[in-house]
């Protein structure tokens, strides 16, 4: 045990390593939320760090190969609800590639892949990406949330206008509503 207090001086608030000051750092390299293509860079099993479960990590990289996001798919937990959701992400991902099963993780590496990302904080932290789903790559789908959104409002916007096409059907000849 040690005084960190004699160490670093009274007029200090925080320890800063690097002369940075981590409770004021932004992550100004997240990825806007929506879905994005690209690739599995690297899929591996590993231990979780109790070493009673295991899960597969996953790596994906943008296509512009800029940007790197992590995952963790439980295959092998105390909880088996954490298993069924690690085992439906799976099997999400193998209909994402056109493959029958996944027998080994090496038949992931190198596939192309989109995915729907979030950014999430917790407690404090930086702010992340997250990988929320996966999906087959698609030329019709938006590439980022921004085109995502622009989607939508045009979706709505047909929607209004069927629906508005609709309610003129019901009008009679003279413009006039049915009366009922």
């Amino acid at each position: 045990m040690g005084n960190i207090s004699s160490l670093i001086g009274n007029n200090q608030q925080h320890i800063q390593p690097g002369g940075m000051d981590y409770n004021a750092a932004t992550n100004k390299n997240l990825l806007p939320a929506g879905w994005m293509d690209g690739y599995i860079e690297l899929a591996e099993i590993r231990d979780t760090r109790s070493g009673t479960g295991q899960y597969i990590y996953i790596a994906w990289r943008t296509l512009d190969g800029q940007h790197l996001v992590h995952d963790h798919i439980n295959i092998k937990n105390d909880n088996p609800m954490a298993v069924d959701i690690g085992l439906r992400t799976l099997g999400t991902i193998a209909r994402a590639l056109d493959m029958e099963s996944i027998d080994d993780t090496e038949q992931l590496n190198g596939r192309e892949i989109a995915v729907r990302l979030a950014i999430e904080e917790v407690c404090g932290w930086l702010a992340r990406n997250v990988i929320k789903a996966y999906a087959k790559v698609s030329s019709t789908r938006p590439k980022r949330a921004s085109d995502l959104d622009k989607a939508r409002h045009q979706i709505r916007g047909d929607e209004n206008r069927n629906q508005q096409a609709n309610f003129r059907s019901a009008e009679g000849p003279t413009g006039d509503e049915i009366p009922f």
